[in-house]
């Protein structure tokens, strides 16, 4: 088999992390390193000091499976200023046209470059130049798509939103609109990991987008049957906690469905509403419900993922394709979701009406949820067929081998 070499570039990558996207990128990088290819991974620790207090380390920044990292640091983080307010950094820049003359990649893959800047988009050598669309960067400064913290936007009022959100205005995005254009049209192909954000981006974007689901690796071998969750009849909320991910909402719905329902709701992940999900809980005399995990290494979350009743995903913005509904998957567990994004085209596959568009909705199919109907072997089969390691990889390089011959 022929070995390529390839360098990735990514704001965040483990164990220096504030998202799912940088996990997407070390399970890559990983596999295809286990397959025999050279792989380097750019990315910044500035980035990573500047989103800190949403973040935390992961794991030993020594285990990288023969991962090869190059990690940006400057003064007082510089270049993710740079990069987020003007589009590109010097330091930045230099160090990715240093590597390219040094490695000599033959492809070379962007990620979430939100704090290394557009300008690494352009090519400085002869390679397949590629760019997955993590979140909604490409057209949206939020890079989430939801208008002013409240709904999905559909009109854009991007000078409101960045008011809303308390962000420091991008001035590339007024300025410098001819040199991001230039910098996409560089790039050789966009992957989406959703359908949903493939057509949203062709919306505002001429460029070829293939969508290519996204994959998480195989479930640990051994999984605790049961571990002590109280009740053992309970529902999983797995992401950070802010506003955009519903969690507020979702346990408003847990207080009003307590007289239909006999059952319970483990709240895993930490985040800005880390307090506010605590105050409601006591607040409302649901300690005997629901209860707040925190934070959890991976042996006590596939517990927590194989034991539930569903993984709930009740996100406000429009999802991509997260991987705490593949990693459900993964174990056997079904997974309820928001019918917005590209929610649907993974949960639709287990069965569309586990989908809601409404919290009444939700509560619906919470009242009347039966975990009889979803079989763990079937379920287990869903992701072995679409979002398995070796699935991905296979697509992946069919891809790379379609562009370059």
């Amino acid at each position: 088999m022929e070995t390529l070499r390839f360098l990735f570039t990514s704001s965040f990558y483990p164990p220096y992390q504030i998202g799912g996207d940088a996990n997407h990128v070390s399970h890559l990088a990983e596999q295809l390193a286990k397959r025999g290819h050279e792989v380097h991974v750019l990315h910044s620790l500035d980035a990573y000091k500047v989103k800190r207090r949403q973040g935390r380390r992961t794991k030993d920044p020594d285990a990288q499976h023969g991962v090869l990292t190059h990690p940006i640091e400057t003064a007082l983080s510089r270049s993710a200023y740079e990069a987020y307010i003007y589009g590109c950094s010097r330091a930045i820049t230099n160090r990715f046209r240093c590597l390219v003359e040094e490695v000599k990649p033959d492809i070379v893959h962007h990620h979430n470059i939100s704090l290394l800047g557009h300008s690494i988009f352009r090519k400085r050598s002869n390679y397949l130049n590629l760019y997955t669309a993590h979140d909604y960067w490409l057209v949206c400064p939020t890079n989430n798509l939801l208008r002013n913290r409240r709904e999905i936007c559909h009109r854009k009022t991007c000078f409101s939103c960045a008011i809303a959100y308390r962000r420091p205005p991008q001035i590339w995005r007024k300025l410098s609109r001819e040199s991001f254009r230039d910098a996409i049209a560089s790039l050789d192909l966009i992957l989406s990991p959703s359908e949903y954000m493939r057509r949203r981006l062709l919306e505002e974007i001429e460029k070829e987008i293939i969508t290519l689901p996204n994959f998480v690796p195989s479930p640990p071998t051994r999984i605790l049957n049961k571990a002590d969750e109280k009740p053992s009849n309970y529902f999983l909320f797995v992401g950070v906690l802010e506003p955009h991910k519903g969690i507020m909402e979702l346990l408003k719905v847990f207080d009003e469905i307590r007289r239909d329902r006999d059952c319970g709701l483990a709240v895993v992940g930490d985040g800005s509403l880390m307090r506010s999900v605590n105050q409601f809980i006591v607040s409302r005399s649901l300690a005997d419900r629901v209860w707040y995990e925190g934070f959890v290494d991976d042996a006590r979350l596939y517990s927590l993922y194989k034991n539930a009743l569903a993984l709930i995903v009740p996100s406000v913005w429009p999802e991509n394709a997260p991987l705490v509904a593949l990693e459900a998957l993964s174990v056997g567990t079904p997974v309820i979701g928001a019918n917005n994004g590209g929610l649907p085209e993974i949960v639709g596959k287990v069965d569309g009406r586990l989908l809601f568009d409404n919290w009444e909705g939700l509560k619906k199919i919470v009242v009347e949820f039966s975990r009889t109907q979803f079989p763990s072997n079937t379920v287990r089969q869903i992701y072995e067929s679409n979002f398995s390691p070796g699935k991905y990889v296979n697509e992946y390089m069919k891809i790379i081998r379609g562009q370059s011959g």
